[in-house]
């Protein structure tokens, strides 16, 4: 017989529920450069894209994270008291150190700076904190940095990159026995160069980036089990319907840090608000209608796709076009 599972206390799923009621949902509109722990660019294609929808979290797992930021200001405050001088505030803003590129629709933010490291005491550092389960941290004994998380070592190349800094120093604890381990990390110009250019053509993309793998259920696809894209990558799921995923809407690119988008359609530029609510000239981005594209219409502005059951369906063509 199988084991019933536990019964959770009232209490519980009351802190439960209020956390779940009181998160602000993380409407990130940029492409985070903490985001590069994938290989796939068609995942963070679609996640710029709000193509599907956002992760749902429980109250367990928003403890979690809150978990994750506290530790970081503890981490902090034990650096100082050991003599370490920390700057977790851009002086010019008061606010964390962000850095951004291409039109500011690549950001990241900075834990902060550190100086007087016992190993290298001259030189200035970016500072990049993490939790770890006891799983994890082993690894990270084991391995080092570089091979058992090369996200977090993507995040520092990019930090390091946009700042002029030459060194990062990686401080991560382990969250069952709070034991400590940090490394020195050092700036490599051709592998955030290789970042840079491929953030770039993510968000040049103005198609979904080609599938990592085929199979999502093969044994190398193993990532594509938890990606939360994968309902519209793998299984025919309809994408969401909003400005990022109508192909009237492009990102401008240009010298500025606004990450702005301009509507063809409507020759303006769309407020986060307005990207959000789409509006019914909204036509999908080809590749992203599980279907064939067999026909054009410009007078009548519809575009005619055959579905995967072999139905007819006509982007544009009033309700019966129109997929909420």
């Amino acid at each position: 017989m199988a084991e019933l599972p536990p019964i959770e206390a009232p209490t519980v799923s009351a802190v439960y529920a209020a956390l779940q009621h009181n998160r602000r949902d993380e409407d990130r509109g940029y492409l985070g450069m903490s985001q590069f722990g994938t290989e796939c660019d068609r995942a963070l294609w679609y996640g710029w894209r709000k193509v599907h929808d956002p992760e749902p979290l429980d109250g367990r797992r928003i403890r979690l994270f809150e978990t994750g930021h506290l530790e970081e200001g503890r981490l902090i405050g034990d650096l100082r008291s050991a003599g370490m001088v920390v700057t977790d505030a851009d002086p010019r803003t008061g606010r964390q150190f962000g850095v951004w590129s291409i039109g500011g629709h690549l950001r990241g933010h900075l834990d902060g700076t550190i100086d007087g490291v016992p190993d290298a005491p001259k030189t200035t550092h970016v500072l990049e904190c993490k939790t770890h389960n006891d799983r994890s941290f082993k690894a990270l004994l084991k391995d080092g940095v570089a091979r058992s998380k090369p996200g977090h070592v993507s995040q520092m190349q990019f930090y390091m990159h946009f700042t002029g800094l030459t060194r990062a120093l990686y401080v991560a604890v382990n969250k069952n026995d709070d034991q400590l381990y940090a490394e020195r990390v050092r700036y490599d110009a051709t592998a955030a160069l290789q970042l840079v250019a491929r953030a770039e053509r993510i968000i040049r993309a103005d198609q979904p980036p080609s599938k990592l793998h085929d199979d999502p259920s093969a044994k190398a696809a193993f990532a594509c089990g938890w990606c939360p894209a994968r309902t519209v990558c793998h299984d025919g799921a309809w994408a969401r319907v909003n400005c990022r995923t109508c192909l009237h809407a492009t990102p401008v690119v240009d010298e500025g840090d606004a990450g702005r988008w301009h509507c063809a359609r409507h020759d303006i530029h769309l407020t986060p608000d307005e990207q959000r609510r789409g509006c019914h000239q909204h036509r999908y981005v080809p590749g992203l209608v599980p279907g064939e594209q067999v026909d054009v219409d410009e007078g009548r502005e519809t575009i005619t796709y055959r579905l995967a059951d072999g139905s007819t369906w006509v982007d544009g063509a009033g309700a019966a076009g129109w997929r909420p």
